[in-house]
């Protein structure tokens, strides 16, 4: 009796720590998938794609069943007193539940990441070498619409975790440097007026 208790509350303990999860999930992964979309339409010059985010769907789908497998198992273990063939029938049904939610993971996470990389080369990006730019975060790449940006020390130093920020600093980055350039020209331009304002007068 003691143990068909441990194995009720091991059961429950489970369905709400799947439940618990599941709405992290729900509430998470509709934020990230707009910050991607966001970045691949925002025109910056550099963004970068979280590969990650996209094992969401397919995680919420496995903690799905995993939970309705807990509430299940809960009423068949306050119900019976010993496994039946119903039972053995019941945890079959769910062990194939549980494999091909699994596998949808893995499925999700490449028809998601196939949809924004596509996105973003429609929108005119290209994606930088895997070891030009976060090298050592395999599930994030740097996309472009300036392939230089990839080698760029400037862009490397603000580029190190993959954060949104990053892209949106990287993006400030360039917009101080093009007004430095301007800046630059614009005093040049003035430099060389007043030399032929002054061989002018001397002549």
């Amino acid at each position: 009796m003691e143990l068909k208790n441990k194995a009720i509350m091991a059961s429950m303990g489970l369905a709400g720590f799947s439940l618990l999860l599941i709405a992290l999930m729900l509430w998470l992964f509709p934020l990230q998938f707009e910050n991607q979309l966001e970045a691949i339409y925002s025109g910056r010059q550099l963004i970068v794609i979280s590969g990650s985010d996209a094992y969401a769907p397919g995680v919420i789908l496995f903690l799905v069943v995993l939970l309705l497998f807990s509430i299940k198992a809960t009423f068949y273990l306050i119900r019976h007193q010993q496994p039946s063939v119903q039972g053995q029938r019941f945890v079959k049904t769910f062990s194939i539940a549980l494999l091909i939610s699994f596998a949808f993971v893995f499925l999700g996470n490449y028809l998601i990441n196939s949809y924004l990389e596509s996105e973003a080369a429609d929108n005119g990006y290209q994606p930088c070498p895997a070891s030009a730019l976060l090298f050592a975060r395999v599930t994030y790449s740097v996309w472009t619409l300036n392939p230089s940006l990839c080698y760029d020390t400037d862009v490397r130093h603000i580029v190190q975790r993959g954060g949104w920020n990053e892209s949106k600093d990287v993006e400030q980055m360039l917009q101080r440097r093009e007004k430095q350039q301007q800046a630059r020209r614009q005093f040049l331009l003035q430099e060389e007026q007043i030399k032929q304002q002054r061989a002018a007068k001397t002549q």
